[in-house]
């Protein structure tokens, strides 16, 4: 008897057990109407117009948190709005639950059916997340999205943006590339749950490096300082350059402008020559001799010769030989007479101009005609 008895109470506890983890398991699986994060302020809407008259209650699993009559307030820890929404504000973790309405109408309290309860689930904010790389063999990298947290992995998403875009199809919390395609590239990862999100700092892998084309310091010495220091050198000389050829072609332009200077003043002076020689001066003795035509003409044919010259002289017509020298006259007693002698030539007058003649080209002297002897 006593061993029956035994085992209906170990069936019964066995079946107790059973209930209460199938309720329970029941209840994780509920869905939640609402979502909030902890320390934010959220409020639940009531699904009834209230009347002045009506009595409000308010549960949170089967708890009162609120007792209104009309606008009066009887009791409860919670606030309502006027048209009865309830007010929850920094809201903690152990606020999650089931927040179920109750109105009683009018004076005689008649029960408000179909209200809407409201499953309020109060959830943490995502920490901040961290991406770690890592060397992979055959040349890939992999990055691995790192969270500090007790969430459920079920609660948390993860996302990666490379270069600040997202890439929609990596929702895992490790990516995988190949380090020579990605070389320059950076990475960031996306964690988030319903109510929060952050992103990480972004992350470069340092699997592959390229060989630089220039070694990074040359005999001890930052390249990048040569660099620097040969740049300058060639800037000094293009402007060294510069200032040359300015001063050579403001050189030239001065010695130009000089040269035709010169040239003018040149041009004047022999401008002036010619005008002094086309109209010479009177001189005094011009007036105080005067020459027979043989004697003009014979200083114009003089004069044409420049002064100094020493060749041969240029030959006279016959016609002015008669006329410069006349014929004496016959001497009865067949004896030639002596010529007249000439007379003296008056001094050539000296032209002011020193104008240059070309010389004349030489000619072979003739002899002048002898007299006649009767």
């Amino acid at each position: 008897m006593r061993m029956a008895m035994k085992m209906a109470a170990a069936s019964t506890i066995a079946l107790l057990l059973l209930c209460f983890s199938a309720i329970s398991s029941t209840d994780s699986q509920v869905a939640c109407d609402r979502y909030a994060a902890i320390g934010d302020n959220i409020t639940l809407p009531l699904s009834y117009k209230l009347d002045e008259s009506d009595k409000l209650r308010w549960m949170h699993n089967d708890v009162v948190i609120l007792n209104r009559r009309g606008t009066l307030k009887i009791g409860g820890s919670k606030d309502v709005y006027e048209n009865g929404s309830l007010k929850l504000t920094n809201l903690m973790k152990d606020e999650s639950g089931l927040y179920k309405p109750e109105v009683n109408a009018g004076s005689e309290g008649l029960y408000i059916k179909g209200l809407e309860n409201i499953h309020l689930c109060v959830l943490a904010r995502v920490p901040l997340a961290k991406v770690a790389t890592e060397c992979q063999p055959n040349g890939f990298v992999k990055f691995t999205c790192k969270v500090n947290t007790n969430m459920q992995a079920e609660d948390i998403k993860f996302g990666w943006l490379k270069n600040n875009e997202v890439l929609p199809k990596e929702t895992n919390k490790i990516l995988t590339l190949v380090a020579k395609e990605v070389e320059k590239d950076s990475f960031s990862c996306n964690v988030s749950n319903v109510v929060s999100y952050t992103i990480s700092a972004p992350a470069t892998q340092l699997c592959f490096k390229r060989k630089p084309l220039f070694p990074d310091s040359i005999f001890g010495i930052n390249t990048w300082i040569f660099v620097g220091a040969g740049g300058g050198i060639v800037l000094v000389l293009i402007i060294v350059v510069i200032v040359c050829c300015i001063r050579t072609k403001r050189k030239k332009k001065m010695q130009m402008k000089e040269e035709g200077e010169l040239r003018l003043a040149w041009t004047n002076e022999q401008e002036q020559r010619q005008h002094q020689h086309s109209h010479p001066p009177d001189h005094p003795h011009h007036h105080q001799h005067n020459h027979p035509p043989d004697q003009r003409h014979h200083r114009h044919h003089h004069e044409k010769q420049p002064a100094g010259h020493t060749g041969p002289r240029q030959p006279r017509s016959k016609q002015n030989r008669d006329q410069q020298r006349p014929r004496a006259p016959d001497n009865p007693k067949g004896h030639p007479q002596p010529s007249p002698r000439r007379p003296a030539q008056a001094p050539k007058p000296v032209d002011n101009v020193d104008e240059e003649q070309p010389p004349p080209l030489p000619q072979p002297r003739k002899k002048a005609a002898k007299a006649q002897r009767v």
